[in-house]
């Protein structure tokens, strides 16, 4: 294993928001990317990775911009449970 490999992948600003709001601070705790996709939550670590540098969230409007999409995304799920008669 390479140093860089021991070296955890800092939290940029973003995900560092991310962190604190997210579970209602349940996850203020985590400092590194590998250990924000080690606790199990897929919802948490799917808005880790968006907020990602790697992945080009390089400021606030992109942030903001990717959140918005899932939660679209997530909304449309909603409602289409909500359109399906349970008998």
């Amino acid at each position: 294993m390479t140093i860089a490999e021991k070296v955890p992948t800092m939290l940029n600003p973003f995900q560092q928001i991310c962190t604190a709001a997210y579970g209602e601070g349940h996850f203020a705790h985590i400092e590194g990317v590998e250990e924000a996709h080690e606790v199990g939550d897929t919802l948490f670590a799917f808005l880790m990775a968006e907020l990602a540098s790697s992945e080009g969230c390089d400021c606030r409007e992109e942030a903001l911009r990717r959140l918005e999409m899932a939660a679209t995304d997530i909304h449309r799920v909603i409602d289409a449970f909500d359109q399906i008669i349970v008998i």
